[in-house]
């Protein structure tokens, strides 16, 4: 969905476990010793906690670290934030006095390691020990390593006890006690189910695109490989392993992307027909984009506000091998569409744009959209399995801004749609307060708008009434969380 600040930024598959996590060479890749990768683990789960993305962090501090370790060390801060809750409370019991954000961070880290009982436990509190004297001047007091030492052995002698004590909700579920709440309101019956799958490893879902083969000329490219996967929706391979992208084959000609299958579904609700004109209103990283043009012969404007995220729309169409027919402020020039790969007869392609969406005066021309898509800002509450920083940096509060934002554009781009149109609201949001609330406001304002509730995506049996897509993880449902509702416009 459409990012903003304090939102994740996708790095799809990057937090699987490796098969094998010492500390020492690892087949012919060298690792660096585990205490440099606490370190660096420490430090990005410090910054995480003081409000930056994870995965930024991460990138910016394992520059300077082999592969192998710069995937262990995202292992690890992903494993302590999934964790987060259920280690601050350990903190608790175990810190007189509340440590320096960099020491609480290592110390959070041994205690997951702990948990997570893969290596031998001296093993795991000598590196973490020796970690201390490798962290950044100052950012531990003379006595660090001695109190990392004896709350590490304490937790190792205590855990049995100490895991049996009856926990509060935010150690017990690892989401803020806030958030339990509300998912416990809301869903009664099913609440324990919606936590436990939204702090679950999400697999790495593919789109394959239409134009090259489609589903089955991606599936015989991997079955060729030899890689594991499964086939869901119209379009949608689950791979069984998460596998870097640059292995997987066929994707750096576009044959597939990287696409959650619940974020395949706007395509496919919103239609596209040949010939129309469509708006992509947030459209960044351009997965959806992409696949509106996958689907069918038409000229997309895609649109986001940070230039340097339009780039990346330009860059992923691409690689999609769909036209791009203009650009505007990408950091390089865009390669122009031999026309042998555009549809014969047809005009069809993308218009990137670096522009705000909800000031359609400074960017639109006039002439109505056909079909509108709507990504709406939001808590990116439905994607919390592969983002599970969003769960420490949201507060109650940002639902409620978040709501005022996704009302102003919906305001702002109904006029921009032609009468008979249809425009396609979306958040990657499991609260109502950013999805049927904001869409059942708007409708009862607009006498031109009808809320197309009847809607489903075609092969999808057990499609949701009410649009809101939970997560989910079972044989035949592999998605994060959205919310989706259809709009049409009285002609």
């Amino acid at each position: 969905m459409r990012r903003h600040a304090g939102s994740p930024r996708p790095q799809p598959g990057s937090d699987e476990k490796p098969h094998e996590a010492e500390s020492r060479p690892c087949g012919s890749v060298l690792r660096a010793a585990l205490a440099d990768e606490l370190v660096a683990a420490a430090v990005s789960l410090r910054d995480m906690l003081a409000g930056a993305h994870l995965d930024e962090s991460i990138d910016h501090h394992t520059r300077e670290l082999p592969s192998a370790s710069a995937k262990a060390v995202r292992n690890m801060a992903y494993d302590a934030t999934r964790q987060q809750g259920l280690l601050a409370w350990l903190g608790e019991r175990f810190n007189r006095r509340q440590p320096p954000p960099l020491l609480a961070a290592l110390q959070a880290l041994g205690m997951a390691q702990l948990i997570d009982a893969r290596r031998p436990v001296p093993v795991i509190i000598d590196q973490t020990v020796r970690a201390v004297g490798k962290l950044p001047e100052g950012a531990a007091h003379p006595g660090a390593a001695g109190f990392i030492n004896a709350t590490l052995r304490r937790f190792a002698r205590e855990r049995a006890s100490l895991m049996a004590e009856p926990l509060p909700d935010e150690a017990r579920f690892n989401h803020p006690g806030w958030w339990v709440a509300k998912v416990r309101k809301l869903w009664p019956d099913r609440w324990q189910e919606i936590l436990t799958a939204s702090l679950s490893r999400a697999p790495l879902s593919l789109r394959a695109n239409r134009r090259q083969g489609g589903q089955l000329a991606a599936a015989a490219r991997l079955q060729e490989a030899g890689i594991g996967f499964r086939l869901m929706g119209q379009d949608g391979l689950v791979l069984d392993q998460a596998l870097p992208v640059d292995r997987i084959p066929g994707f750096a000609e576009g044959l597939m992307s990287v696409q959650d299958i619940g974020a395949q579904c706007a395509a496919q609700l919103l239609d596209p027909q040949p010939g129309e004109r469509i708006l992509d209103a947030c459209a960044a990283p351009g997965g959806k984009t992409a696949h509106l043009l996958e689907m069918a012969d038409c000229e997309v404007w895609a649109l986001d506000i940070d230039p340097d995220r339009a780039s990346i729309i330009t860059n992923n169409l691409q690689r999609a091998r769909v036209p791009l027919l203009s650009q505007d402020a990408t950091e390089a020039p865009v390669a122009a569409t031999p026309a042998s790969e555009q549809a014969a007869g047809a005009v069809w392609g993308a218009h990137v744009l670096a522009a705000d969406a909800g000031d359609p005066e400074s960017w639109w021309d006039g002439r109505p959209f056909d079909r509108i898509l709507l990504d709406a800002p939001c808590s990116a509450s439905g994607i919390v399995r592969r983002h599970p920083d969003v769960l420490w940096h949201r507060q109650r509060r940002d639902i409620a801004t978040f709501s005022a934002t996704q009302a102003r554009l919906l305001e702002k781009l109904w006029p921009l749609l032609r009468p008979g149109g249809t425009l396609l609201y979306a958040t990657c949001s499991i609260f109502p307060e950013e999805g049927e609330k904001v869409v059942s406001a708007f409708a009862s304002r607009q006498a031109d708008c009808r809320w197309q509730r009847e809607v489903r995506v075609p092969g999808w049996a057990d499609w949701p009434q009410g649009g809101q897509l939970l997560p989910r993880s079972d044989e035949l449902h592999e998605h994060d969380g959205f919310f989706y509702a259809l709009l049409s416009k009285h002609q």
